[in-house]
């Protein structure tokens, strides 16, 4: 690198400058490095001891070889470094050295050109500052600010993506809520923002969160797990899963909740629920059912083998008569007998949904008519029912399969548990669109016990003895009723009889 001309030695100036001497005590008791520049004489002639510690040189050692310092500056910024040494206006340069030491370390030197009465250049002060910390903690700074920058932008990315809602509450209200948190509760930020969080919350549940709220706020023991529902706008309810715990937000003492969307999970759960509570009902349906076919068909078995049996032994030598009266029952028990298979076959049809409600138009009063004469021929006992109709002038549509269901079943059990010398009413009206059915009997009534189930398959009552019967005749009423879109309605004293209303949706037509 060339250099200026160097002299074999650094002796002082042979007149000082004014006010040198101040310059010289300053420079000795600053932590700056400073030395001067002789511009005329091409030398060095004063360093101070910030400089001498910075360098391990002095000015006499940079008598010979002034510019050997330079040599220790980074090669790409020798050029305009030298430059600054014999430059007559003021300039700052930054620059990187490596100390001979081994060291890097980065400069900060300002030029101070000094100029006589006459305007002559006498002197160049510098002044250099070492700004490696400042360089390296600017750096660091950066860095952190970016890796923090950096963090906060993954860990919003994170946070607004998540499944879970995050929401930050305090002193009721919402104070931060991520995009899933808010696609939860149906809501903007805004909106979110602006209400008590407590009435996102369905009311029938919002004592229970309150009340876990507060007691948390006091300090006591608290399940940080626990559900409860809000109103949405693309369903009725929407189940939530809350996980909250305390946390600062901002200084301010706050809650953290997790919001987890348990809608499915609950409707799952509910479903299994019913799904096993249908097949302990179907169990429970089958063994009501063994019970009750070992008990009612044991009877009509019974009378079919003893009759067989007597004419099997005994039927060339009875009379026509006898026969006749043999035949007659093992057809009356078998009758029996199926007529409880149909029931239990309606039953399932029913049950399993193939039974359709079709209603066409029917003239009640012919239809009843009919009905009653087909119903005495069955039941001997039919001649203890009176018949009474009003209001049934038109037709109207009903569903007749339905219908003698309904009838048949409700007037079989008035006769069967009433004494034969006792009457049973039956009255049918028609109001507005619908049909009014009214079954009374003065028979054995029905134990308060026995109303719940009542309507039930295979439940008999506990005061029925020894009268035979399946229990499922109340329970196919039931099912058809509700096919027909009706209701029925029973009250009743044990000893002293039932009344059955049955209200069917029959219009005119």
């Amino acid at each position: 690198m060339p250099t200026p001309s160097s002299h074999t030695q650094a002796k002082p100036a042979t007149s000082a400058l004014p006010g040198e001497a101040l310059l010289r005590q300053i420079a000795a008791n600053i932590d700056v490095m400073l030395w001067s520049w002789d511009p005329r004489a091409g030398r060095i002639t004063y360093t101070n001891p910030a400089f001498e510690k910075f360098w391990g040189l002095s000015a006499e050692a940079l008598a010979d070889t002034p510019w050997m310092w330079l040599e220790y500056v980074d090669m790409g910024e020798r050029e305009r470094v030298l430059k600054l040494q014999t430059s007559s206006s003021p300039r700052t340069e930054d620059y990187r050295v490596r100390r001979p030491s081994g060291e890097v370390a980065r400069l900060s030197q300002r030029a101070l050109p000094m100029c006589g009465p006459s305007g002559e250049l006498l002197r160049i002060i510098h002044l250099a500052t070492n700004i490696t910390w400042q360089v390296d903690t600017s750096k660091q700074l950066r860095v952190e600010i970016d890796k923090r920058q950096d963090s906060e932008a993954k860990y919003r990315a994170v946070v607004e993506n998540v499944s879970e809602g995050i929401l930050v509450t305090a002193a009721g209200r919402i104070l931060y809520a991520n995009p899933k948190a808010l696609e939860f509760t149906a809501l903007d930020e805004e909106t979110a923002k602006s209400r008590p969080f407590i009435e996102f919350i369905y009311p029938d549940d919002r004592a229970m969160v309150l009340d876990r709220h507060m007691r948390r706020s006091r300090g006591e023991v608290v399940d940080n797990h626990y559900q409860f529902r809000v109103q949405h706008a693309d369903s009725p309810l929407r189940w939530l899963e809350i996980s909250a715990v305390a946390f600062e937000w901002e200084g301010q003492p706050a809650t953290l909740n997790f919001l987890t969307d348990v809608t499915a999970k609950r409707q799952t759960e509910q479903d299994m629920r019913k799904a096993l509570a249908h097949e302990r009902e179907l169990s429970e349906l089958k063994s009501r059912f063994v019970a009750v076919a070992s008990h009612e068909f044991r009877t009509p078995l019974a009378a079919i083998l003893s009759s067989v049996e007597l004419l099997d032994a005994y039927g060339a030598s009875f009379p026509a008569e006898e026969r006749r009266e043999l035949l007659g029952q093992i057809k009356t028990a078998v009758a029996r007998m199926t007529g409880m298979v149909e029931q239990v076959l309606l039953t399932s049809r029913l049950e399993l949904g193939t039974f359709k409600f079709e209603a066409k138009p029917l003239a009640v009063p012919e239809w009843l008519v009919r009905m009653m004469a087909e119903f005495e021929l069955g039941n001997r006992q039919g001649e203890r029912v009176s018949l009474t109709c009003n209001g049934l002038d038109a037709p109207r549509a009903a569903d007749q399969q339905l219908l003698r269901h309904v009838v048949v079943n409700l007037l079989g059990n008035a006769l069967k548990y009433s004494d034969p010398d006792t009457p049973v009413t039956f009255e049918v009206s028609g109001v507005g669109d619908y049909l009014h059915l009214r079954i009374s009997d003065q028979g054995i009534g029905i134990p308060e016990a026995d109303l719940p189930h009542l309507f039930g398959s295979f439940h008999r009552g506990t005061n029925v003895g020894n009268i035979a019967g399946t229990g499922i005749g109340l329970h196919i009423v039931k099912e058809c009723v509700d096919l027909h879109q009706g209701t029925i309605e029973v009250s009743s004293q044990p000893g002293k009889g039932s009344t059955f209303t049955v209200q069917l949706l029959a219009p005119l037509v």
